[in-house]
């Protein structure tokens, strides 16, 4: 009678029959040896084995899975996250105004005033760009908001002439220096999770 090794990282031996080194896990079949211990590698000739639960992730889902961690008013956020996202969008902000007025050095003798010069074409088009980072940086808020277990509305209140400045400070101080609720919260979502510095 043969007797059967075990195949490292499995425990006991195969009683069901299912091949000499156990089931196959990764598509091929029989008593390939090679075949059955290798589940996590790309077959010879074939695409890589799929990784369990990444069921069809696409480079679409990969974008909107980027565009929904700057854009999105859901879930929480940490620190890490919070400052990293807010960095960003504060040197793209920088970096479009820079650019726009560069551009239009030769135009600005034109204009009597600056509201002027932002009201014109090229003005509009300066707004355009800093949009997404704005939206972006009210996205953050609202989430940096929801891991400290506090509703995203209060930002509205930031609006409030006088009195909104006063709550926009503290409640950005708070965002930037305490960290979040531990463990769950309303504001929940799978991906939201704060893993770093929370």
């Amino acid at each position: 009678m043969p007797v059967q090794r075990k195949q490292f990282g499995k425990r006991g031996l195969d009683t069901q029959g299912q091949g000499q080194w156990g089931p196959s896990q990764n598509g091929y079949s029989g008593n390939n040896a090679y075949a059955s211990s290798t589940g996590g590698y790309a077959r010879a000739g074939g695409a890589a084995v799929q990784v369990a639960g990444d069921s069809s992730l696409s480079i679409i889902d990969a974008v909107m899975q980027f565009l929904g961690f700057f854009f999105s008013f859901n879930g929480r956020i940490g620190r890490l996250g919070y400052w990293g996202i807010g960095t960003f969008n504060l040197i793209m902000m920088v970096a479009v105004i820079f650019a726009y007025f560069t551009a239009i050095e030769n135009e600005i003798q034109y204009y009597a005033n600056a509201d002027e010069l932002l009201a014109s074409g090229s003005g509009l088009t300066m707004w355009l760009l800093i949009l997404p980072f704005s939206i972006s940086n009210l996205s953050v808020q609202v989430r940096r908001f929801h891991d400290r277990d506090v509703s995203g509305y209060w930002l509205l209140v930031w609006f409030i002439p006088i009195v909104g400045s006063l709550f926009a400070l503290c409640q950005g101080f708070a965002n930037m220096f305490f960290s979040g609720t531990q463990g769950p919260n309303r504001f929940d979502t799978p991906q939201s999770q704060a893993h770093i510095f929370d």
